[in-house]
């Protein structure tokens, strides 16, 4: 079973180092090998930093040794491969991570924050554009972690209210026994195709609407008629509709899945100069933290040489180097992240996209990606994955 691209990924380096052994320049001294096991694949571990991580471990253990996350996501379980990572680094500090839709997170976080309610340590969310309100609103602790400094030009705050953790992105993919093989997004429109393509609803989904947006834009809206045209299976959530291409018979490709690679049954295309989305995804912490010594330790692993360097995906470091199959963001036409943070600050032109599409390809059905057991049965996850509470009462956004 595949569980997105980066989690498929580290289980195929599902070797570990001791962190005195990480591969660096200038070794880590015994002296601070005071962490747990380092996750293989960590190219680069700075010993200053190092250091600086043993630091915050021994403050978070003296705090409880606990730290909660709240992370945007679409399946269940898309965080379970950092949450072991960081468990396995830093033994006794417990990382309580709940995945759900960003645009969920942010209605129950404003909820918590304006009703004085507990709230997460940190959130890790899609919905960049709530992060600069936040601290206008005084919530956010500004804490310049490890590896502040080597945060790509505007991947963080200034004052350091959040960085970076990563970068998401969503690229075409199709199953590897398509012949001839895709080689531009305009080819998925195919006659072959028609009625297996398995898609995610585009205005159920800010970063998937972006994509839709910016292939209306350069090909024109008939490009959109011709897809309903296709009749593809529309799906909530990004994670069944990519994970199940290549795997079943009538799902043979996707506009949104995930770069892999590391194989399985289907094949992603990063365009040269097509459109496709990246974004950075955005953490924070709380100034209401309950265990803000720990929240520090997870931000400021996050940002740390070793972690970036491990991470196959783009990187939110400029010291790390890209990682293996990527081409450098700086290349693709559509590699610039802060291109959807741009446009997701204009929601009255985001909500009128919302309408065109429910006008071309029908309204929104079925429940949370994050709930919909018959959904998440698809790729091997059962009732017992579920932990998402329901979708808020309120409107997103």
């Amino acid at each position: 079973m595949k569980i997105k691209w980066f989690s498929a990924a580290f289980s195929m380096v599902a070797g570990l180092l001791l962190c005195s052994t990480a591969a660096t320049a200038e070794p880590t001294p015994a002296s601070v090998a005071c962490l747990g096991r380092q996750a293989a694949g960590s190219g680069k571990a700075l010993r200053a930093e190092t250091r600086a991580l043993c630091r915050l471990y021994a403050n978070a253990l003296r705090e409880g040794g606990r730290v909660v996350l709240w992370a945007g996501g679409d399946t269940p379980v898309q965080m379970n491969w950092f949450k072991t990572m960081f468990e396995q680094r830093f033994p006794g500090v417990t990382l309580d991570v709940l995945v759900d839709l960003s645009k969920f997170h942010d209605i129950r976080l404003d909820r918590a924050l304006l009703n004085g309610l507990a709230t997460p340590d940190a959130v890790m969310l899609q919905t960049t554009f709530d992060f600069p309100r936040w601290k206008a609103q005084g919530h956010l602790e500004l804490y310049r972690p490890i590896g502040f400094a080597a945060q790509k030009p505007g991947y963080a705050d200034p004052d350091g209210a959040w960085i970076t953790a990563w970068n998401y992105a969503f690229v075409p993919s199709y199953a590897k026994s398509v012949v001839p093989s895709p080689t531009h997004i305009q080819d998925l429109l195919r006659p072959e195709f028609t009625g297996k393509l398995v898609l995610t609803w585009p205005h159920d989904d800010d970063a998937v609407l972006f994509v839709y947006d910016a292939l209306r834009l350069t090909y024109g809206e008939q490009f959109l008629h011709r897809l309903a045209a296709l009749r593809p299976e529309f799906i909530r959530g990004t994670g069944v509709a990519a994970q199940v291409v290549g795997g079943e018979i009538n799902a043979m490709a996707n506009l949104t899945g995930y770069a892999d690679e590391f194989g399985g049954s289907s094949q992603y295309m990063v365009p040269a100069d097509e459109p496709f989305i990246v974004w950075n995804q955005r953490i924070a912490i709380l100034k209401r933290a309950a265990h803000p010594r720990a929240a520090r330790l997870l931000v400021s692993y996050l940002s740390s040489a070793e972690m970036q360097s491990a991470y196959p995906g783009w990187r939110a470091r400029a010291d790390v180097g890209e990682a293996p199959g990527l081409p450098a963001l700086e290349t693709l036409a559509w590699g610039d992240p802060t291109l959807f943070t741009r446009w997701m600050e204009d929601r009255d032109y985001v909500a009128a996209l919302r309408r065109k599409m429910a006008a071309i390809f029908g309204p929104v059905r079925g429940e949370s990606p994050l709930r919909d057991l018959v959904q998440l049965r698809r790729i091997g996850l059962g009732a017992e994955d579920i932990v998402a509470p329901p979708e808020p009462d309120t409107a997103p956004y």
